[in-house]
């Protein structure tokens, strides 16, 4: 198969992407104790394996990295670097976002 032809296959098979379709992730060589975890997970919770691995992405990409949150950090002190707040604000926020937080895993 020439280049160009494939070039011209590779267009066409990520073309429909941007019109309704979601990518998809293929995950090869997942050990088969993991494999059986999940697939017993998932009808635990009364979802396809598909569903449950779904979320769980959803999950952990809704989740922001370490390096991130420190990014954002830096970002802030940046902008600010001498924080007007004083030290009852501080604990006062410190505690209002934990409050967040545990509403939002119980909640």
């Amino acid at each position: 198969m020439t280049q160009a032809k494939t070039q011209v296959l590779a267009k066409r098979k990520h073309a429909g992407y941007g019109e309704g379709m979601s990518p998809n992730v293929l995950v090869r060589n997942v050990p088969t104790e993991i494999h059986a975890t999940l697939v017993s997970r998932a009808e635990a919770a009364g979802k396809s394996l598909q569903e449950y691995v779904l979320g769980l992405l959803s999950e952990s990409a809704g989740k922001p990295t370490m390096a991130e949150v420190m990014a954002e950090i830096e970002a802030n002190l940046a902008a600010n670097p001498m924080p007007s707040m004083s030290t009852e604000e501080i604990v006062a926020t410190i505690r209002e976002g934990r409050e967040e937080r545990t509403t939002r895993l119980l909640g």
